[in-house]
């Protein structure tokens, strides 16, 4: 009996996140912006190699 209770809890608990993930907004919004430079992060100055010079 309490392998048919755990399957019924189980199946209850899987109906209720498919609804709730159905008809739910999403919670978390996220905007997409395009990456822009920004002074204040470091970057690595390419470094002269002897194939460049030649």
């Amino acid at each position: 009996m309490k392998e048919f209770a755990a399957l019924g809890a189980g199946i209850v608990i899987a109906a209720v996140a498919a609804v709730w993930f159905t008809t739910r907004p999403v919670l978390v919004t996220t905007t997409v912006r395009p990456l822009q430079a920004s002074a204040d992060i470091p970057t690595f100055k390419s470094v002269p190699s002897n194939l460049a010079r030649e």
